[in-house]
């Protein structure tokens, strides 16, 4: 009777397969543990990308525009104080306003006056051609009065602006004397005239205008405009101040 060969299997060959068994379970149990223990990598910006401002920055830049703004308000209200600080002391309205334009007069006829001993022919924003032609009409016979070569016009203007300064300052208009707001008054009538001359030298001899000189003309017009319609509305005496009125 024949017998089936029986077939064993060798201890190496079964152990072998069960510690492979064991390692592959125990390599799965392991793999949890080190994906939780697997720190995410920090990444860095680009090194043409600009970061955000921190708060530390962002705070101090809130402070900077802060004091910025106190800053500007201080300057606003001191700003605000001194003018009127200055409104009190002229007196407001018409004499401020005069006051203003006839120091503005003076600084324009001084500069002129300046132009005309310096012997200067070159005038900042004026042209040297053409209808405004500063050159022209500063060096024509015209800028002297009725071509006497002895009184340049410039400094009938200065001295002009000089006196209208004075007699439209607070204490010109306040001054209780009569002959001072007189004086006033035909003094802006005579500079009137003198300007309306001095136009019409520039339109129909020279053919040329000055920009300096025009300033002038406008200036003394604004004058003979608010003086004489004061001394039409209200007549020629003293405007009174602030004891004057309480008195």
């Amino acid at each position: 009777m024949a017998t089936r060969p029986t077939t064993r299997k060798s201890p190496g060959r079964a152990s072998g397969r069960a510690g492979s068994a064991a390692s592959s379970r125990a390599g799965q149990a392991a793999r949890p543990t080190a994906r939780a223990t697997v720190k995410p990598a920090r990444t860095t910006p680009a090194p043409g990308r600009a970061r955000g401002p921190s708060p530390l920055g962002r705070a101090g830049g809130g402070a900077a525009t802060a004091w910025r703004a106190v800053v500007r308000g201080r300057a606003a209200a001191a700003l605000g104080v001194a003018w009127r600080a200055v409104v009190s002391w002229a007196g407001g309205g018409l004499p401020l306003t005069t006051l203003i334009v006839s120091v503005l007069g003076l600084g324009d006829a001084a500069f002129l006056t300046y132009q005309h001993f310096a012997s200067s022919t070159t005038f900042a924003g004026c042209s040297n051609r053409g209808t405004v032609n500063c050159e022209a009409v500063t060096t024509s016979p015209w800028q002297y009065l009725f071509g006497s070569h002895l009184l340049p016009v410039s400094v009938l203007g200065l001295a002009f602006f000089a006196f209208m300064t004075a007699v439209n300052s607070p204490w010109g208009w306040r001054a209780p004397w009569a002959a001072v707001h007189w004086a006033r008054l035909a003094a802006v009538v005579v500079g009137i005239v003198l300007v309306l001359y001095l136009v019409w030298a520039e339109l129909f001899r020279i053919n040329a205008i000055c920009l300096y000189c025009t300033g002038v003309h406008v200036l003394t017009f604004i004058l003979f405009a608010l003086i004489v319609g004061r001394a039409a509305y209200s007549g020629i005496r003293a405007i009174p101040g602030r004891t004057d009125e309480q008195g």
